[in-house]
């Protein structure tokens, strides 16, 4: 199980985590998912409304740990 994930700006994050959206929604914090294959990584909304269920490498094409739009 991956503990540690790499985001597209180069940081390395892990569970409890901040990260925002390369379209700038965020923040969500990286949480163990209920389900899933192993290694995978939920985004879940301050408000838990928004959950997302991530491969590792979906961190790092999708997430920054710094916030930040990119187009």
């Amino acid at each position: 199980m991956t503990s540690s994930y790499r985001t597209k700006d180069g940081h390395t994050v892990g569970l409890g985590s901040t990260v925002w959206a390369i379209n700038g929604q965020g923040p969500f914090t990286l949480t163990q998912p209920d389900f899933g294959p192993p290694g995978w990584v939920s985004m879940v909304s301050p408000d838990g409304e928004d959950v997302r269920l991530h491969a590792p490498e979906d961190v790092g094409i999708y997430y920054n740990r710094i916030r930040r739009v990119e187009i």
